[in-house]
């Protein structure tokens, strides 16, 4: 087994940094949203994609590797996720507004997908 897969079997500390970041951002762009509502957002989302996107493919990877038999499941919640904050990041790329609950409704996606999803990985992991 190697380090990542220690590192998964013992509570998903690889997983819980990233997820951290995730959130950490989303809410960080809900404050501006808030606070300086005509704050271009446009690198904000860039960035968010593209930690969702590392999370998501390190993730599936570490499905497949041990043979997660949700995985397929679990992989479309991510598809779910990613296309909803594709279209904030289009709308944001065309100038058009997002509001603050739009982005809780991501923020929440990622909550449900953590405690759902990730929590059965997590009891399969364990076993």
């Amino acid at each position: 087994m190697n380090n990542d897969s220690c590192m998964l079997s013992r509570g998903m500390t690889v997983s819980d940094s990233r997820y951290r970041n995730i959130v950490g951002q989303l809410d960080a762009m809900f404050e501006q949203l808030l606070h300086k509502p005509d704050k271009d957002l446009g690198a904000d989302i860039d960035r968010l994609l593209d930690t969702m996107m590392e999370h998501i493919d390190n993730e599936n990877g570490y499905m497949r590797m041990v043979g997660f038999p949700q995985a397929a499941q679990h992989g479309l919640h991510h598809q779910f996720i990613c296309t909803k904050t594709a279209e904030l990041h289009y709308r944001i790329s065309k100038g058009q507004e997002i509001t603050p609950e739009e982005l809780s409704d991501v923020r929440l996606l990622w909550m449900e997908h953590i405690h759902v999803h990730d929590r059965a990985f997590e009891v399969f992991l364990a076993c």
